[in-house]
């Protein structure tokens, strides 16, 4: 469980939610500030970029499937206790055991602690074991790097986590760079991780990189696999390789020449896809879930339509200027609307898909699981992180009242007559006799 973030501003992969650390309402988009909608773009494009990529995708997958499977198995044991962190049980029954295992290798390193300058001075790609028994080996990106502030020299292995950051901070200043500068607004930028790919891509393909677009593109193409940090490096290195930009006629050929490359040993998007769905659907298992469902259907059908017919959608995005007259942010944004987001005093808005019929939905809900996994992985499960966000919508209609059990035992609120979010998640997957036994040591991080 990790946040990509920027200055204050995150969004939270596989749970739909992004925060915008401001006291502005962002319920119209169109009345925000540049500098605002700046942000804003920026935790949008890891919206798409968990919905419309394999790396993306197989983050959903892995963390879905160990919250229901531990779910499943504390509801079934008898003892009415049991002791968080709680592992994954490798039974051999399908692949959800080695995919948990492989990700922190396809995400990298953690992006904290942030560092305001470095300079790269090498990359090489390296052997590493992984598996319960350490007998496989997998390729991994070793990079060396200089804090330029401190002097000192520190390692990372290169990531999902660094080429989601990199092309985020890219599409936000590709259309918002030079328009916020006139305004004479500056947004410092940790070098570490947000320009890490940047930096690559000067190192191996200095030509490609005086073009940041294509640097996106090249990132985008990467997160068509499962492990980008990898392919990143070995997508540029085939691009120069091949001299790309001696043939290369608009930005679609890039993703061609990526599809190419790739095709070979790389799952399909659309297969991917269908399996998540289904894997999510399952956390709505009753009627009076289905709007969720639905909300997961129209989502996914529209980004396979998107991304299959449009692959460089996004670049087309961010060619297309700043966002409040961009025909191309427009359509999409009608298209897909928003996660549910969440500005600096604790309210939620949420823009829903164009056509999209609302009955049972309930955004929250999403939130409420991720809140299911903190107390799984005992990673800072308390207090309900929902708390603050409950207070803020209580009113006469909402009968959910915020009290000392959010600080100390929310699945406590199982009996209550009106059910809070994380109550319902709760007692629908049969949890409500069990208690955690909380020691805050904190699993591994999804």
């Amino acid at each position: 469980m990790h946040n990509l973030d920027f200055l204050k501003c995150y969004y939270r992969p596989s749970f739909f939610r992004m925060k915008i650390d401001l006291p502005v309402d962002l319920s119209s988009l169109n009345d925000i500030t540049d500098g605002t909608f700046a942000l804003y773009f920026h935790e949008y494009i890891h919206f798409l970029q968990d919905i419309s990529t394999i790396y993306g995708l197989m983050n959903i997958s892995t963390i879905t499937y160990y919250i229901q499977d531990v779910a499943h198995r504390v509801g079934k044991q008898e003892e009415k206790t049991f002791y968080p962190p709680m592992p994954l049980i490798n039974d051999g029954r399908d692949f959800g055991y080695t995919n948990y295992s492989l990700k922190p290798i396809y995400i990298g390193s953690p992006i904290n602690p942030k560092r305001k300058h470095i300079k790269i001075i090498s990359y090489n790609i390296e052997q590493t074991l992984w598996g319960s028994n350490a007998g496989e080996k997998i390729d991994v990106v070793k990079i060396v790097t200089t804090d330029s502030t401190s002097r000192e020299t520190f390692n990372f292995n290169l990531g999902g986590n660094h080429i989601t950051e990199g092309m985020a901070i890219l599409c936000e200043r590709q259309v918002y760079h030079e328009l916020l500068t006139a305004q004479g607004h500056i947004f410092p930028v940790d070098e570490y991780p947000y320009l890490v790919a940047q930096q690559l891509a000067e190192i191996i393909y200095p030509e490609l990189a005086t073009q940041s677009i294509l640097v996106v593109a090249v990132c985008d193409a990467a997160l068509m696999t499962y492990h980008p940090g990898l392919n990143f490096i070995r997508l540029l290195e085939h691009l120069k390789g091949i001299s790309f930009l001696d043939q290369a006629e608009e930005i679609k050929d890039l993703y061609v020449a990526a599809y190419n490359f790739f095709k070979n040993g790389h799952a399909d998007f659309a297969v991917v896809l269908e399996t998540v769905r289904e894997q999510i659907k399952l956390n709505f298992k009753v009627d009076h879930f289905e709007g969720n469902n639905n909300w997961i259907d129209l989502l996914f059908d529209r980004i396979k339509a998107i991304r299959t017919k449009m692959p460089e959608f996004i670049t087309d995005i961010i060619s297309s200027g700043e966002l409040k007259h961009n025909p191309f942010f427009a359509s999409v944004h009608n298209l897909l609307g928003s996660p549910l987001v969440i500005n600096g005093e604790d309210i939620g808005t949420f823009s829903l898909p164009q056509n999209f019929d609302n009955v049972n939905f309930y955004p929250h809900l999403f939130w409420a699981i991720n809140q299911t996994l903190r107390i799984f992985l005992d990673k800072e499960p308390l207090p309900c992180e929902l708390k603050e966000h409950c207070l803020k919508s209580e009113s006469p209609e909402n009968k959910i009242k915020v009290d000392h059990r959010c600080d100390s035992a929310p699945w406590s609120r199982c009996n209550d007559n009106d059910l809070c979010p994380f109550a319902v998640m709760w007692k629908h997957w049969a949890l409500t006799t069990y208690v955690p036994v909380l020691n805050n040591k904190g699993g591994q991080i999804l």
